[in-house]
């Protein structure tokens, strides 16, 4: 008995250090605390791979800093990756979780997702869990354009929906009431359906490609269809357009540095 004890007392320390962070994790996360949550989520997997400790020759600290069995290190390497992936998809159902509720009432609250976001990377790092965000990174700023652009795309869109109603009008005056040439006024509406009154799918494009500057290319083909097919000229805000052009330079440039008066372009116009 006492020789099973001395050698495995390591194992079943540190299965019962694993437990107890996991138990704490699950505690944070009912608590609101993400971060620690998943920090402490990922501490719980590491502990559990220190309780088969017998795979080390010499163990340091939390640090993980071991010096392997020769025959065991490619394994337990392997081991090591795997559960990193665990943690980084873990950490990513947490905050894109988080990211996607309550979008539509008040809007997103991204001073808080940006907040969580950091304090999590932070604690990982602090934990000296070297861990890659990259594609967490890459969605929340996919999120994060869609909001900016979708707090100016009815700058954009309203102009358009006057223009085509003027279209429309000027469609009315000329084949009065009741209609004559049916197929002269079926082609003049072709040319009227020829204007889209809404840029379809923003969501998948900002999923894909640049959003703001798609916009833009919509109101500019609905800008130049308006005025020659129907002589109505349509001007958009200068702010509004100005601000897609710096959302579309930020989506080209790479990884969106985030920054307070970004976030406020999220915010609801009051």
């Amino acid at each position: 008995m006492l020789r099973l004890v001395k050698n495995h007392w390591e194992q079943a320390f540190f299965g019962i250090v694993g437990l107890v962070f996991l138990t704490f994790s699950f505690n944070r996360l009912l608590n609101g605390d993400e971060a620690g949550g998943s920090a402490t989520f990922a501490m719980a997997f590491f502990s559990f791979i220190y309780a088969n400790i017998s795979r080390f020759k010499r163990f340091k600290g939390l640090g993980f800093e071991a010096e392997l069995w020769e025959d065991k290190q490619k394994e337990a390497e392997q081991l090591i990756d795997r559960l990193k992936a665990v943690v980084s998809v873990y950490t990513r159902e947490i905050v894109m979780g988080r990211v996607k509720q309550g979008r539509w009432g008040d809007g997103a609250d991204w001073s808080e997702h940006w907040s969580v976001y950091s304090e999590l990377v932070k604690k990982h790092s602090d934990l000296g869990q070297e861990i890659d965000f990259t594609d967490l990174k890459r969605s929340m700023d996919q999120y994060f354009i869609f909001d900016m652009v979708l707090r100016r795309v009815e700058e954009i869109r309203k102009p358009i929906l006057d223009g085509c109603g003027k279209a429309r009008k000027i469609i009315e005056k000329e084949f009065g009431s009741p209609i004559k040439d049916s197929e002269g006024h079926s082609r003049r509406l072709g040319q009227l359906r020829e204007v889209p009154e809404k840029l379809e799918d923003m969501f998948k494009i900002a999923q894909e490609d640049d959003l703001a500057a798609r916009v833009l290319d919509w109101g500019k083909a609905c800008q130049e269809k308006l005025e020659k097919n129907f002589s109505v000229r349509i001007e958009f805000d200068n702010e509004a357009v100005a601000t897609l052009k710096e959302i579309s330079r930020l989506y080209n440039a790479g990884p969106i540095e985030v920054t307070p008066e970004l976030i406020s372009r999220t915010a609801h116009k009051r």
